[in-house]
């Protein structure tokens, strides 16, 4: 009896004295790290990002270089400052000119030398990952911005990212992965023992787990022959929000990073970052590492846009679960519980 089939006519039930995570359970965008763009896009001038929640950011980047995200609206007259242009060092409001530090201190009013001290905007932490920019939406970061377990962002080469928009809350992209269930439906991937279930860190929870590849499409033939027949797929969840993922097979690893963005209406939009490792040569890296990212993001995005469709307009019900959606149970009853 394989590892789906076992007990599968018993259901899910939370542990004794606390009650199963429902829809009602989560917000509508959490306090956590959020993708904000490429970094040549904030060199052209400021951009705004805005969060479900009436959070509204804009980020920006200085002559120097540095990077900065701060609440959007001006403290003077709310004016939209993703309308304003830098100045050196500063972001400059459209209206009156007032113009902002990185640490989002007004460091300068047109009209006169003395600056208020109410004239200071939010600032949030920001950080890069190889030409991408990444914020925490609250002004104290609680851990640090995720990447690969024990792999710096130079090792690895990114491709260039996709955008994938689905009818789900937030909260459902970080549990599809934990639904060990959906992977034998929709990407062919048979079971082939238990999941591991840990938790690397208080931000973030950790599944492993090992399949063969078993489908008849051209994309899992090609996968077979020259990647192995078998995956092991790691996925960590951090706060709902980042997750990292690594599909090692006998051959070669891929390397995956999707970034969960609410959107109103209880959609959400993803944006994932396939990565490479860094070819030892420079010549490797100028001319085979665009090309082996570029390959791997297409047999990602294929595996990844099977889900949308299917995950339309998606709901759980709490007491409608097998003893096999227990790692998705736990995943959402580990997230109500980390942004409670």
């Amino acid at each position: 009896m394989s590892p789906v089939d076992r007990g599968a006519t018993q259901t899910h039930e939370a542990p004794p004295g606390r009650p199963p995570a429902r829809h009602e359970d989560f917000g509508l965008s959490p306090p956590a790290w959020y993708y904000f763009g490429p970094l040549s896009q904030l060199a052209r001038g400021p951009v705004r990002l805005e969060l479900p929640n009436g959070q509204a950011f804009v980020g920006f980047q200085t002559r120097t270089g540095a990077v900065a995200v701060l609440s959007a609206r001006c403290c003077h007259m709310n004016t939209d400052l993703a309308r304003g242009c830098v100045v050196g060092e500063r972001l400059a409001c459209p209206l009156h000119g007032w113009e902002f530090g990185v640490d989002g201190r007004c460091e300068r009013i047109p009209v006169q030398v003395e600056v208020p001290a109410f004239a200071r905007q939010t600032a949030f932490p920001a950080a890069i990952h190889r030409g991408h920019v990444f914020f925490h939406s609250h002004p104290e970061a609680r851990y640090p911005l995720p990447f690969f377990e024990n792999t710096a962002p130079e090792a690895l080469h990114p491709a260039r990212p996709f955008t994938l928009e689905a009818d789900v809350p937030w909260y459902f992209v970080g549990a599809n992965g934990f639904d060990v269930q959906h992977f034998l439906g929709a990407h062919d991937r048979v079971l082939l023992g238990p999941p591991q279930i840990d938790a690397p860190s208080p931000f973030s929870l950790r599944i492993t787990v090992r399949f063969a590849v078993a489908g008849r499409s051209f994309a899992d033939a090609l996968t077979r022959r020259f990647a192995g027949p078998e995956v092991t797929m790691t996925i960590t969840s951090w706060a709902g929000t980042i997750l990292t993922v690594t599909a090692k097979f006998r051959r070669t690893t891929s390397y995956g990073l999707m970034t969960v963005h609410p959107l109103a209406g209880h959609r959400t939009r993803a944006r994932v970052i396939v990565w490479v490792r860094r070819s030892r040569s420079s010549a490797g890296r100028t001319l085979l590492d665009p090309v082996n990212a570029a390959v791997r993001r297409a047999f990602i995005r294929r595996f990844l846009t099977s889900d949308i469709e299917r995950m339309s307009e998606v709901r759980h019900h709490p007491n409608r679960l097998l003893p096999i959606d227990a790692p998705f149970a736990r995943y959402l009853d580990w997230l109500r519980d980390l942004h409670a």
